[in-house]
């Protein structure tokens, strides 16, 4: 009888921990499902100037990034240690980057043991002789690594998602978004990133008054793309990085818009001298292609 008891209390054990053990592997799958669903797009913070889409984060890494003129064109625009991660970490997968006047965020999605490896690969080395500081907020954890400039790089972790930034009210801003769920959006840039090339490495969105696009017109006027957002698809063709982008075609300014593509690489070259940038345009029914290449002067 006592060999009967010590047999069922095994067998409720064994249950249990069978049960448990379930539960655990389910739960985990869940979580990794939630990661996989969640949408950085809609964590970025309200009102950037321009959102760029990491969709191949080692191709970016080995095709461009170990090139200097690119680099140090993406340098210009992007935090260095931001730059480090990526390089650091090549098996990491789509990532966001997000542009506004207090700064740049990045967005990742990451499981625990990727953020220990950005921990310990880039950040430690990066700020090693600093200790982070930790607060914690509405139940989200943040680090801050304090930095050269009485500036302090922060980061958080939370359901999956690991974000950084230099501006602690942007990183803020994002953890609210992200903790109650509401995704500042908007429609035009929603549309705009569904028409994106997913196989081009990098997805690029910029507001279109940043660019200042615009053609001078005989009568002293300006026809000039306002207001909205123009859209981008990066990639490596040569050995020269080259973008590909479409604007919606009006038949009243036909001739208009080859001297506008001749103001975008203008506008481009401006931004990145040390870059000639070709363009050619074309018209397929209802949309005009801009198609250009950063061709590095060093060359």
């Amino acid at each position: 009888m006592k060999a009967d008891k010590r047999e069922i209390v095994t067998f409720v054990i064994a249950a249990l921990a069978t049960l448990m053990a379930v539960w655990f592997f389910l739960g985990k799958m869940q979580k990794e499902k939630e990661t996989v669903r969640t949408d950085l797009y809609t964590l970025v913070a309200p009102a950037p100037d321009a959102i760029l889409s990491i969709n191949r984060p080692a191709a970016f890494s080995k095709y461009i990034l170990s090139r200097k003129p690119e680099r140090d064109a993406f340098a210009s625009k992007i935090p260095d240690i931001y730059l480090s991660i990526i390089q650091n970490n090549r098996n990491l997968p789509w990532l966001l980057l997000s542009f506004h006047p207090q700064g740049v965020i990045f967005y990742a999605q990451v499981g625990n043991n990727y953020a220990s490896r950005i921990e310990k690969n880039t950040l430690q080395k990066v700020f090693g002789s600093f200790a982070p500081q930790k607060q914690k907020k509405d139940g989200i954890t943040f680090t801050y690594y304090p930095d050269a400039g009485n500036r302090f790089f922060g980061y958080y972790q939370h359901e999956g998602i690991w974000v950084a930034s230099y501006s602690k009210k942007l990183l803020e801003e994002v953890a609210q978004i992200q903790w109650n769920r509401k995704s500042y959006l908007r429609p035009d840039q929603d549309h705009l990133r569904k028409s994106f090339d997913p196989n081009a490495p990098l997805n690029l969105m910029v507001q279109a008054d940043s660019l200042d696009l615009y053609v001078s017109l005989p009568d002293s006027a300006e026809w000039r793309v306002r207001k909205g957002w123009l859209g981008a698809d990066l990639f490596m063709n040569e050995n020269h990085l080259c973008y590909f982008g479409n604007l919606p075609y009006n038949s009243t300014a036909d001739s208009l818009y080859a001297s506008l593509g001749d103001t975008l690489a203008l506008r481009l070259e401006q931004a990145f001298p040390q870059f000639t940038v070709s363009n050619q345009t074309t018209r397929e029914n209802s949309r005009v292609f801009y198609t250009g290449c950063f061709i590095s002067k060093d060359q």
